[in-house]
Parts: C-alpha cells; sequence; structure tokens
C-alpha cells in the first residue's frame, strides 16, 4: 500500500500526505498527454528550470508497471520520455510544432480507436468460433452415444425374443407330451373296455 504513494517518500511527511502527493503527481504525470498544456509550461519557461527538469526525472518511476495500470492516458509517458531531451523542450514552445503535434496525437488516437474495435471483434469472432465448435463436438459425443445405446437395444429385444421363442417350445414340448400321455390312457382304457365286453360275452354263451 506505502508504493502507491510514489517515490521519494521523506520520514517527515505523514501517510496522508504521501497519498496526497501521489494523487497530484498522477493529475500531473498525466497532464503531459495534451502537447498544448507543454506548450504552455513551454512558454513560462518552465522548462528551462533545472529543478523542474529534475522533476520529470523523478516522475519516469510512473513507467513501472505498478504504476503504470493507474493511467488513464498512457500516452503521457510517450512525452514524458521526449521531455527528457533538451532538443524537444525547445522546440515545444514553438505553436506550429505544438499543433503538428497534436493532430499526429489526434490522428494516433482515431487509429488506435479503430484497431482497438478491430481487436476486440477478431477476438470475439475467435472465442464464438471455439463456442460453436466445442458445441458441435459435445453434440457428436452425445449422437454417439446415443447410436450406442440403440444398437443394444435390437439385442436386448433380440434376447427377450430368444427367452420367449424357448419359453413356447417348452410349453409346445409339455402340450405334446401331456397330449401323448392322455393318448395312452385312452388306449389303455378302450383296451380294458373291450376285454371287459369280451368276458360279458363268454358268460352270456355259457
Amino acid at each position: 500500500m506505502a508504493k502507491m504513494y510514489g517515490k521519494g517518500k521523506t520520514a517527515i511527511e505523514s501517510e496522508e500526505q504521501q497519498k496526497r502527493r501521489w494523487q497530484i503527481e498522477l493529475e500531473f504525470v498525466q497532464c503531459l498527454s495534451n502537447p498544448n498544456y507543454l506548450n504552455f509550461l513551454a512558454q513560462r519557461g518552465f522548462f528551462k528550470d533545472q529543478s523542474f527538469i529534475n522533476y520529470l526525472k523523478y516522475l519516469q518511476y510512473w513507467k513501472e508497471p505498478d504504476y503504470a495500470k493507474y493511467l488513464m492516458y498512457p500516452m503521457c509517458l510517450y512525452f514524458l520520455d521526449l521531455l527528457q531531451y533538451e532538443h524537444f523542450r525547445r522546440e515545444i514552445v514553438n505553436s506550429q510544432c505544438c499543433k503538428f503535434i497534436d493532430d499526429q496525437a489526434i490522428l494516433q488516437w482515431q487509429h488506435y480507436t479503430r484497431k482497438r474495435i478491430k481487436l476486440i471483434e477478431n477476438v470475439t469472432a475467435a472465442h464464438q468460433q471455439q463456442q460453436q465448435q466445442q458445441q458441435q463436438q459435445a453434440n457428436g459425443g452425445e449422437a454417439a452415444t446415443g447410436g450406442e445405446a440403440a444398437a443394444a437395444t435390437p439385442n436386448g429385444n433380440g434376447a427377450a425374443a430368444t427367452a420367449d421363442g424357448s419359453q413356447q417350445a417348452t410349453t409346445t414340448a409339455s402340450q405334446s407330451v401331456q397330449g401323448q400321455v392322455g393318448n395312452s390312457q385312452q388306449q389303455q382304457q378302450q383296451q380294458i373296455n373291450g376285454l371287459a365286453t369280451g368276458a360279458n360275452v363268454k358268460l352270456e354263451l355259457n
């Protein structure tokens, strides 16, 4: 948390003072992204003051990732680098030079915006395509599983049909055996009846 308050802290600064200084430096370094503000500072002689030049060198800690993530206008870091050179500090006092840089910055923002939108669209399209492929693979897996289940179902029906056929054959065989037993019993009864009739005939003759 202390690192958030910037560098160059002194022992006499309280935590609240360090936080306030960090906020001021954050606001100032982002103002450097405006070429017109740089022209304003140059025309008032700030870039000829060695103390101010040293302050610009000190602000380079904002290029570190732990601090740069708080910047809303990252272009300020590019101008912060340019301000380290005396030639740029001398030329930015010229209004025409300032206007040229301002125009180029606007063009860069426009190009960056279009490029970023296109990049986002490409990433979104790739993500959607990947999701569609995953969905198709999932549907293919479900179809294959359904096919295996369908293939297994006839086998079950065949086994059931075989069991029914065996049961019917067993029933038929049982009925056949019962029929044969019934016929045999009927024949025996007829023979017994025939013998009884013959005996009665002999008794009458006697």
